[in-house]
This record gives C-alpha cells, structure tokens and sequence, in this order.
C-alpha cells in the first residue's frame, strides 16, 4: 500500500482520524449488543403483578415484565417465594426474576422494597401456574 499523503501531518492527522473511526464503530457494536441483551432480560423496576396466590406460608406470582421482547410467555414469569406473606408484596418496587441466593433479614428500608431471590421459577403457561403452586404446597408441609 502506498501513501498519499503530502506531509507528515498530514499522514499523523489520517492515522488519528481513522483511529477515531475505528473506535467509534467499536463502541456502536457494543451499544448494540448491550440493547440486544437489554431485551432480552427483564427489567427488574419495571414490572406488573399479573396474579398472586398465598399457598400457606408461601407465595406463587406471575409477574409481566413489559420491556423484556425476548421472555417467552407474554413476557411473563411465574415465581416462588417462600415465607413471603402477600402484604410484604406491595411493598416491593423492584422483583429480580433471576436467582441471587439466600436471603438475609432485610435491615433497610431499601431491602424491604426488593423482592428476595425466587425458590423458583416456571414457565408462565397454566401449567407452570399449577406447577408453581404445588411445589409452593409441597414445601409449606416441609416448613
């Protein structure tokens, strides 16, 4: 390949330039798979309770995540609280669909607005709802 450029600063402000383009195109990819992934996960503020149902000293909830394009089930998931009672579920402005462990004792006013991490999750047809809400049967007799 051979250079055309008339000067040497010429040529340095080129290579700057492309460099810049180079990065700009990087940092597009990027802002596109990070959309992608965007809506493909559910948003965890951003959520309706579609139904609810006390089993014991457990809860069963359909929860619709509206911004999530790639959940399946009409965007819905259907999970298990255990030793949840449904008055602590208005509280809650932010439900994480996804597995983080063990709950501790909430101690902030900020942990009692989160909903704990699931026992369970199934899918959000009537058959995960009946599934659902029989394991959530099952372990209130271990309790």
């Amino acid at each position: 390949m051979t250079c055309r450029c008339q000067s040497p600063a010429e040529h340095a402000q080129r290579a700057v330039d492309n460099a810049s383009y180079a990065a700009r195109q990087r940092e597009q990819v990027v802002e596109r798979r990070i959309a992608e992934l965007d809506a493909r996960t559910p948003n965890p503020d951003q959520f309706t309770v579609e139904d609810v149902e006390q089993v014991g000293c457990n809860l069963v909830l359909r929860v619709r995540y509206p911004g999530c394009a790639g959940c399946d089930f009409d965007r819905c998931k259907v999970m298990v609280y255990l030793g949840v009672e449904l008055k602590k579920v208005i509280r809650w402005r932010r439900i994480d669909p996804h597995f983080k462990g063990p709950p501790g004792p909430a101690r902030t006013l900020q942990e009692l607005r989160e909903a704990p991490s699931p026992a369970a999750r199934f899918p959000a047809s009537a058959e995960g709802w009946a599934d659902a809400l029989e394991y959530a049967k099952r372990k209130d007799g271990v309790r």
